[in-house]
């Protein structure tokens, strides 16, 4: 099929209000092992965006639709393709220095099946599906280079370091290193409402990934400790505290060994 045969999306972002502030938005129209959550934070004085997905159409439009002109501060949970895909278009990019080389130039994944580069048949296996023919069923906008486009990296304009505060004005969240996935892996912390945003060191309904078990154990075991009441994850939808209790305690007894 040609990229003119493909559609121009009406509304390339579908976006869900979660309640305590939070607006979920997810790339419509992409194969379903691309999707990533965007996490959008209301605060008085600034908002806060926690990771941008794969890049493919543009996310700042859809976030100044609920920022009302406040300044928006944009930060990764870690460095992969599909989290940092949007994150040039934020003039406030923050990231863990320790993924900040993979932010920079992430995986080069593409749109077309025959342009993908090597290990992208063993990434989606591992998550269990196939490589489609193209990983969009539309496109965001007219003219768009389907043959040409490519996962975009970001230069970050900070660092964040394990306790760290981002300040909102009226919400503070707590940044916390939970390397495994990543060696830059991070989690935001709002004690204040309970908020959990876990990127993706625990999501549930999906199989996860470390490429450091031991990391990810004293991650995991960190999470634990947390009166959390709900988690905004990487992917798929958020959960409440009492279903990431049970995940943590399936993984620290005997779960990561089977990953």
């Amino acid at each position: 099929m040609s990229s003119e045969a493909l559609p121009v999306a009406d509304r390339w972002w579908r976006t869900h209000d979660v309640g305590d502030g939070v607006t979920l938005l997810v790339e419509g129209h992409i194969t379903p092992m691309l999707e990533s959550n965007v996490w959008h934070v209301r605060g008085r004085d600034a908002d806060l965006v926690v990771d941008t997905a794969n890049g493919i159409g543009a996310l700042r439009p859809a976030i100044e639709e609920l920022s009302s002109g406040r300044p928006v501060i944009a930060v990764a949970t870690h460095g992969h393709f599909d989290h940092v895909g949007g994150l040039a278009e934020f003039d406030d990019r923050r990231c863990h220095e320790a993924d900040a080389a993979e932010t920079r130039r992430p995986f080069s994944v593409r749109i077309e099946r025959d342009a993908q580069p090597d290990g992208v048949d063993e990434m989606f296996a591992y998550y269990g599906f196939d490589v489609p023919e193209r990983t969009i069923e539309s496109l965001p906008l007219d003219g768009f280079d389907v043959a040409g486009w490519v996962a975009p990296g970001a230069e970050p304009t900070s660092f964040v370091s394990d306790g760290d505060v981002i300040d909102l004005g009226d919400r503070q969240l707590e940044v916390l290193h939970v390397p495994g996935h990543t060696p830059g892996s991070i989690a935001l912390w709002e004690a204040a409402t309970g908020l959990l945003f876990s990127g993706d060191t625990a999501y549930v309904d999906a199989r996860l990934g470390f490429d450091d078990l031991e990391a990810a154990e004293a991650s995991l075991r960190r999470l634990k400790s947390l009166p959390v009441r709900r988690v905004c994850a990487g992917h798929d939808r958020s959960f409440e505290g009492d279903e990431l209790r049970r995940l943590l305690e399936g993984l620290l007894h005997g779960g990561l060994a089977t990953l």
